[in-house]
């Protein structure tokens, strides 16, 4: 082994333990955020908790509020107030939104190493967000899984926050084709699958969301979980359809057969599924995509 190939190992060893163990690297969610999350885990939580708490802070309201009388929530009528978001959404539906409204930001930084447009990595978690939850629901999982396998598909690409900035000093700007697992992986021996699950652990999410999101590249995965198999469709079906990419940048996530198999979803029933979800993501992109600011 040469001395430069020694030199690269070395480096990407350093880079790799500083992001583990630096702590401070991933952003806390807002203190409002955290403790939103805390009682909406409580089973004793009630409706007006939530409108408590969420009293001081009117700008997180009204976000909360444009998304759930978006279209892409198809509801018949216009919910005015937090605790009839509950009453609709159920308490996993209003934490969705939470996540959605207060992690927007940090999807919307300059992404375009990985291909993303401005705003793209937003965007296209918007797409992964819809589709799995979609998924979810046509694979007869349970509202509560559905919700959960939402906000997954939305944080699913969280862990590119953490390594943005190592790839761009790398390649001093340029932008790289091909996987980027693969790239991160041998430019700062770690991939955005493992960040994501950093991030979301200190973020205290459930174990299942951060298990989908570090194997949602996973191309050999050793025991498929029907969570993990929904986010990885949901995730080729939104490359697929490109949104969020510059034109040609989108890579190729393969649809794994174990996968489909985990669903109960064979290939004739898969390609029609595939197409309810490519309207589903135009819908959600149409509806949200201007929600973030």
């Amino acid at each position: 082994m040469s001395h430069s190939t020694l030199q690269q190992l070395a480096l990407q060893e350093k880079t790799r333990r500083e992001i583990l163990h630096k702590s401070d690297l991933i952003p806390p969610l807002p203190d409002l955020v955290a403790r939103l999350l805390g009682i909406l885990n409580k089973q004793e939580t009630e409706p007006q908790d939530l409108e408590r708490l969420l009293q001081n802070d009117q700008v997180l309201v009204a976000k909360m509020l444009a998304m759930v009388n978006s279209p892409f929530y198809g509801l018949n009528r216009t919910i005015r107030t937090i605790k009839e978001a509950v009453m609709v959404l159920g308490f996993r539906g209003v934490r969705s939104l939470v996540l959605a409204t207060s992690t927007a930001k940090f999807l919307q930084r300059n992404f375009e190493v990985y291909g993303h447009q401005p705003k793209g990595l937003w965007l296209h978690a918007v797409s992964v967000a819809a589709a799995a939850r979609a998924l979810a629901k046509t694979c007869k999982l349970s509202a509560d899984e559905a919700e959960m396998l939402f906000v997954a598909g939305l944080l699913h690409d969280i862990g590119k926050m953490l390594l943005v900035t190592y790839l761009n000093e790398a390649g001093k700007g340029a932008s790289f084709q091909g996987a980027a697992v693969e790239y991160e992986r041998a430019t700062i021996g770690i991939d955005h699958t493992e960040a994501g699950a950093l991030v979301t652990a200190k973020w205290n999410l459930a174990a299942e969301i951060q298990e989908a999101i570090k194997g949602h590249h996973d191309a050999a995965p050793t025991a498929t979980t029907r969570g993990a198999a929904v986010v990885r469709l949901a995730d080729a079906v939104a490359h697929e359809k490109g949104v969020g990419y510059l034109p040609g940048r989108s890579p190729v996530q393969p649809v794994l057969p174990q996968d489909l198999q985990a669903l109960g979803l064979d290939d004739a029933t898969w390609s029609v599924t595939r197409d309810a979800l490519m309207v589903t993501i135009d819908e959600a992109v149409a509806a949200l995509g201007n929600l973030s600011a």
